[in-house]
């Protein structure tokens, strides 16, 4: 077994998958349209069908071991709350196994997602996570169950959860434990939000947008990373400068390592408010802050915009001359991946990374390896067709 990434096709929206070794699931953001249930949509794919081949079942109900939400926004939640199984796990029914909710046994939570709702699948993502947090204020006995279990990413503002910094990771923690279960070859190093985000007067859901950097080895005892890929909702440019100049203030060889990447994906769906202020028109000069993280691409990394398909238009996202900077900092063009057209516009497929000792290689889609087999058996058929002696 190996390690692997799942980029899915959700239009302008974010939804992936990391799935480890031992089939440990990790789900960043949500985006699950309506429409890709409709089989004569060919350009909507059924993300929640391929969640539920994929996902293991414990009790016959299908369940997922840690969702991270980036923040809060429509096109990073949508379908959660129609999608996932909200309340308490032992009470999970009949019912929600027909309509395939998906339970989580582990949630993380940045306090952010509580100051401002603007939807609905928002205000029950906080709903869920209050109702766990509850659970650990009064030191409920099933607390610490699946699908009770919660994770605190940075600070909150009204210290309304000072009593749990036991749950909390900050900016700068390596978190190594997963749904209660430490992974020796699996990590993830917090970036963002910081504290002055969080507390700033005028908060901006997608600055505090939480940022990590995913580390997979091959070996426990291996020094080196055989992949890193970065995942950071929508965060701008400014939350970016922020991520770097503490990085690189800390002074640590180690941490700084968390600026790296093999993979990474665009932020705010290739939008140029990762280089600078919008309109762009205004503010052509990408920021230097923004420059330098691309700097820190080792030897084939790849970047991927999940958006709709990216062309020369006035569209942000996704924006052209963002795409245009992020192709300078590639070895080659076809290092940058838009979910929208792969393997093609007509039908998008998710994008699938296997990491292996030798780093990170793409796999090919179900429809490309379709093709494949038709091609080969075309080839075989042709063949026992000229080998055959004229005359019989």
């Amino acid at each position: 077994m190996t390690d692997k990434i799942k980029y899915y096709p959700v239009g302008n929206g974010d939804q992936s998958l990391i799935i480890l070794k031992d089939q440990t699931t990790i789900q960043i953001d949500c985006n699950i349209r309506q429409a890709s249930h409709d089989e004569n949509q060919k350009d909507f794919f059924d993300v929640k069908k391929d969640f539920l081949s994929i996902l293991k079942k414990r009790d016959n109900n299908t369940f997922i071991d840690v969702f991270v939400l980036s923040h809060g926004d429509c096109d990073h939640t949508r379908g959660f709350k129609k999608n996932y199984y909200q309340g308490d796990p032992s009470e999970y029914n009949k019912e929600n196994r027909e309509a395939n909710e998906i339970i989580i046994d582990e949630m993380w939570f940045s306090p952010m997602i509580a100051e401002e709702h603007t939807n609905t699948d928002e205000d029950a993502y906080q709903q869920e996570a209050e109702r766990r947090l509850a659970l650990h204020l009064k030191k409920d006995a099933n607390k610490d169950l699946p699908g009770n279990r919660i994770r605190i990413i940075g600070y909150d503002g009204d210290k309304k959860y000072k009593d749990l910094d036991h749950l909390r990771s900050i900016p700068g923690t390596v978190i190594n434990t997963f749904n209660n279960k430490t992974q020796t070859t699996f990590s993830i190093f917090i970036h963002s939000p910081f504290k002055e985000q969080l507390l700033a007067a005028e908060k901006d859901k997608n600055s505090t947008s939480i940022v990590f950097q995913a580390r997979f080895k091959n070996n426990e005892k291996d020094k080196n990373f055989n992949c890193l890929a970065m995942f950071a909702g929508d965060a701008d440019y400014i939350a970016w400068g922020i991520i770097l100049q503490k990085t690189i203030s800390s002074g640590k060889d180690e941490t700084e390592k968390a600026l790296y990447w093999d993979l990474f994906l665009a932020p705010h769906h290739c939008s140029w408010t990762f280089f600078n202020d919008t309109p762009q028109e205004e503010n052509k000069e990408p920021k230097d802050d923004s420059l330098e993280i691309l700097r820190y691409r080792r030897n084939g990394g790849r970047i991927i915009s999940s958006s709709k398909k990216i062309i020369d238009n006035d569209d942000n996202p996704p924006h052209f001359a963002a795409k245009e900077e992020y192709l300078k900092t590639l070895e080659k063009e076809s290092d940058f991946f838009n979910t929208a057209i792969e393997p093609n516009e007509d039908s998008p497929e998710p994008i699938l990374f296997k990491i292996s000792s030798n780093g990170i290689e793409k796999e090919k889609t179900e429809s490309e390896i379709k093709k494949d087999r038709l091609k080969a058996a075309t080839a075989v058929a042709a063949g026992a067709i000229i080998k055959q002696p004229w005359g019989y």
